[in-house]
């Protein structure tokens, strides 16, 4: 999971081969609201430099 400084949340998957492949991008805000790209949203409800939890909803 990529958080880019523009508000772009990219996914990404095990693709071929065990290579990373990106999913369509999403949206993130400061609040911790997350938007995926493929639909569906959720949360950041923890986050410290070595855990990120996130509560999704569909």
């Amino acid at each position: 999971m990529e958080f880019r400084p523009d508000g772009t949340l990219v996914e990404y998957a095990i693709g071929r081969g065990d290579a990373p492949e990106a999913r369509a991008a999403g949206r993130w805000d400061a609040t911790g609201r997350l938007v995926r790209g493929q639909g569906g949203g959720g949360r950041i409800v923890v986050s410290t430099p070595d855990r990120l939890e996130i509560a999704w909803q569909e």
